[in-house]
């Protein structure tokens, strides 16, 4: 049972493989929070549109220009479940324009996890499941992910947007935007008002284990040629708490493109 729930707790951070590039500080929970609810008086406060909070969010992260200077990104860090005593598991995670991403976990004791994801198939192997090619809900959500600028292409990713209202994240005052897929369920952003920056993001996320909610949160940012990188992503669900760290951020690197293609069994 132990060694079911780390690889359902691994598919669910690699729904998220693509190096987010937002800003929150408050994702320590262990528990998922549940989002305060606004007050009178913030209701009746004009709320900014989609295309406001988007076109701010970009500028926040650095600005469009520089955002598409980027074509490619390798990143190195730790991965840890202290939760089933795994810490400081090595973790590399590729991602190329347009859309291709490869994440690599190597568990010792358990074994090696891979991710990838080649623009058109997704796959997964894992010591549990094997190697499996990715459907339905799941493969669309590691679409999603794999789009390098998704910054740039939220929009085009889901079928409405919506800006929900003010809700409050730990210390941050957020809109709160609710995206529907075309595929599964909606997935809500929030956007800090005061930074413009996204500091939480909930999904549902798919595995061959089920669904289960997961609220990701992204800290220590740190500019990388122009655009601002999480180095601490935190994925926290109702059992357990998964952090990667990142020690190395590199842009516009070459990538062997067989590094994206289906991973050996």
């Amino acid at each position: 049972m132990k060694r079911i729930t780390l690889i359902l707790a691994f598919a669910m951070f690699a729904s998220l493989t693509a190096i987010a590039q937002e800003k929150p500080k408050d994702g320590s929970q262990v528990k998922p929070e549940t989002p305060k609810a606004e007050k009178p008086a913030e209701k009746a406060a004009a709320l900014p549109t989609v295309d406001e909070i988007l076109a701010n969010y970009i500028k926040a992260v650095g600005g469009k220009e520089a955002i598409e200077k980027i074509s490619s990104r390798s990143a190195k860090g730790t991965f840890d479940l202290e939760t089933f005593g795994v810490t400081g598991a090595p973790i590399e995670l590729l991602a190329k324009a347009p859309n291709k991403s490869a994440t690599k976990v190597d568990i010792a004791s358990v074994g090696v996890f891979y991710r990838n994801y080649d623009g058109a198939t997704g796959w997964s192997s894992d010591p549990m499941n094997g190697l499996r090619e990715l459907k339905g809900v799941e493969l669309a959500q590691m679409k999603r992910s794999s789009d390098f600028y998704q910054e740039l292409n939220l929009k085009n990713h889901y079928t409405k947007l919506e800006v929900k209202g003010k809700e409050k994240v730990g210390s941050y005052e957020t809109y709160v935007i609710e995206a529907t897929p075309a595929e599964g369920v909606p997935v809500k952003y929030y956007f800090d008002v005061n930074t413009h920056l996204l500091v939480r993001q909930d999904e549902e996320s798919e595995s061959p284990q089920g669904k289960m909610p997961v609220e990701v949160y992204m800290d220590d940012y740190k500019v990388v040629d122009g655009v601002k990188i999480a180095h601490t992503l935190k994925q926290v669900n109702a059992a357990m708490t998964i952090v990667i760290k990142l020690s190395e951020v590199k842009n516009n690197v070459a990538i062997d493109e067989a590094k994206f293609s289906k991973p050996s069994n």
